[in-house]
């Protein structure tokens, strides 16, 4: 429950989202267990490192899509609060993100007893999330600046590199967007090399010093924060609304390309779906998970290893869902209407069935490239309907008791 917004949660929703939460860390602690089983110390310190490189990359594309637009910004319009609790509202959403990506580094030392490899790894997470969160609150005003001062040549030339626009004001959006995602990036890649070159024990420095210069990022919006947080949730909220174009190259999901949905649950479906696209490029974050998948089963890992990817990128894809419980898709009233609970929970699930043949044709792939059993693509494919219908439910279940909460 947040504590700026008491009450903002029905008890199954923060059971769920706790649920899910154990359920990560739990998976990606197993996961980086069992890639670390044979390395010796230097091997579970590179390995540590690379996975805060994975884990930046992750953080730095991801946190704004956590962050913006905020879904309570409406509520928050209402009880104002100061900058100082807008903050913590902030960092209370992005805190369990972090706590379960700490899990990983702590999971590879556990065995081998390196506490002190375990502790760099899990500040290099909290140092590279703060201040992912510092520099993109800040983003919107950066936006605003960067279209009222376009004819500086240093803009122009930045535009030029991130968009390949000649004119600073074609994009005004991406590009701070861009460059703030490339610094984020770099922070943690550094902090890494640094911890391989200084070794253990003495890898801590560069997390504990990261981490303060994290915490005078954010100390020093604490008191404009409720400036920072209000532009860019706007500019973040202008920037999902448009679907996609022929300006950044898609087009729009079309009615017709939702041809395994039946006729009655078909504008739900598409409706979803387009609804997803405008939130987040989930079919692009689709294609890189899988990717990663081909590249764990190529690097001739142990099994369960491959079965743990495998088994996040199901879980992710098909917890994508829940974005389309939210009332600015459709008014909870009318859509229970429409189609009731069991409705829109088969509609979700039609939602989630769009990846199963992608994840077919890429285990077929890997059967024929690499020792990857044939007959496993069938026992994922089990999985990956099981946990389609599972999270779907689940999500419908808590729309509807959030729904009777509001109205009771």
């Amino acid at each position: 429950m947040s504590s700026v917004l008491p009450g903002s949660q029905s008890r199954p929703a923060r059971w769920m989202r706790g649920g899910a939460g154990v359920a990560a860390a739990l998976a990606l602690g197993a996961l980086a267990s069992t890639t670390a089983d044979g390395l010796d110390a230097t091997g579970r310190g590179t390995l540590v490192r690379y996975l805060g490189i994975l884990i930046s990359g992750a953080l730095a594309i991801g946190t704004p899509h956590l962050l913006y637009p905020d879904p309570a910004a409406g509520r928050l319009q209402l009880s104002n609060p100061w900058a100082g609790r807008l903050l913590r509202h902030q960092i209370e959403r992005v805190a369990p993100i972090l706590a379960v990506l700490s899990l990983p580094a702590l999971a590879v030392s556990w065995g081998a007893g390196q506490w002190f490899l375990g502790v760099e790894g899990a500040l290099a997470v909290w140092t590279v999330g703060l201040y992912a969160l510092g520099r993109y609150a800040s983003l919107g005003l950066r936006v605003q600046a960067w279209e009222q001062n376009g004819a500086s040549g240093r803009r122009r030339v930045l535009t030029w590199a991130t968009t390949g626009a000649r004119s600073p004001e074609a994009d005004a959006f991406t590009a701070p967007s861009l460059l703030t995602t490339a610094e984020v990036f770099l922070v943690g890649s550094v902090l890494a090399i640094l911890g391989q070159a200084l070794g253990a024990g003495w890898g801590i420095g560069g997390p504990v010093a990261a981490l303060g210069l994290a915490g005078v990022v954010l100390l020093r919006r604490a008191e404009t924060y409720d400036r920072s947080f209000w532009t860019t949730n706007g500019v973040w909220a202008d920037a999902f609304q448009s679907t996609g174009t022929e300006e950044d190259g898609r087009e729009a999901l079309a009615y017709d390309a939702v041809y395994w949905a039946p006729p009655a649950l078909r504008p739900a479906v598409w409706a979803g779906l387009l609804s997803l696209d405008r939130r987040l490029p989930l079919g692009r974050l689709a294609l890189g998970g899988l990717a990663l998948v081909a590249i764990v089963a190529f690097a001739g890992v142990p099994e369960g290893v491959f079965a743990g990817a495998v088994l996040l990128w199901i879980a992710a894809v098909n917890g994508a869902v829940a974005f389309t419980a939210r009332p600015a898709l459709i008014p909870s009233a009318l859509a229970y209407r429409l189609h009731g609970g069991a409705g829109w929970a088969a509609a979700r699930f039609l939602m989630n069935v769009r990846w199963l043949p992608l994840l077919i044709a890429v285990l077929a792939l890997l059967a024929w490239l690499t020792d990857v059993e044939a007959r496993s693509i069938l026992m994922w494919s089990l999985v990956y309907l099981a946990t389609a219908a599972v999270s779907s439910l689940a999500v419908t279940i808590v729309e509807r008791f959030a729904f009777r909460r509001a109205l009771a």
